[in-house]
């Protein structure tokens, strides 16, 4: 599958899909494999070759996003598909010099927007290791709220499955 290439602008920032060598220096953002662990769980493969990345990313499957400065340095990355009815909001990630400064909600909102603009979501969910404080927080501050854990899911001892509506 091909996926919908798009493109947002708020305020200076851009939220579009990813360049090859974007995803390349995604990979950057990632020192070792709990890194790797907490972005988007065990399966992903570490260590990584580009290929392998690239695979276990599903960048030609999955509605895939960069997200860049107004000075168009690329602060964050993060993925949309559908599960459960909803938008699933999945491999979060703030560049790691950029952490702490609103970046990540600024992708949630951007992300959010174009999977209700791409797909017509106006529902949201996402998964979050219990052992990330500060994401968690994050999302709970952008009124995200703890669910019953889906059926199908892996991890249920180590993650939250997190939801939230969004009037269209």
């Amino acid at each position: 599958m091909n996926v919908v290439s798009t493109r947002a602008i708020e305020d200076g920032w851009r939220l579009e899909t990813p360049r090859a060598s974007d995803i390349d220096e995604l990979m950057n953002w990632f020192p070792d494999a709990r890194s790797v662990d907490i972005w988007s769980g065990p399966r992903f493969r570490y260590p990584f070759t580009r290929e392998s990345f690239h695979e276990d990313c599903r960048i030609d499957d999955i509605l895939s996003y960069a997200l860049f400065d107004p000075d168009g340095a690329m602060a964050a990355f993060g993925q949309v598909y559908e599960r459960h009815d909803r938008g699933h909001l999945a491999r979060l990630i703030t560049h790691p010099e950029m952490r702490r400064r609103g970046i990540g909600k600024r992708l949630i909102e951007m992300l959010m927007r174009a999977a209700r603009d791409v797909c017509g979501h106006t529902k949201y969910s996402l998964f979050v290791l219990r052992d990330n404080a500060p994401a968690y927080q994050c999302y709970l501050k952008m009124g995200f709220v703890v669910q019953d854990y889906p059926d199908d899911a892996p991890l249920a001892d180590k993650c939250f499955f997190l939801t939230r509506s969004v009037e269209s």
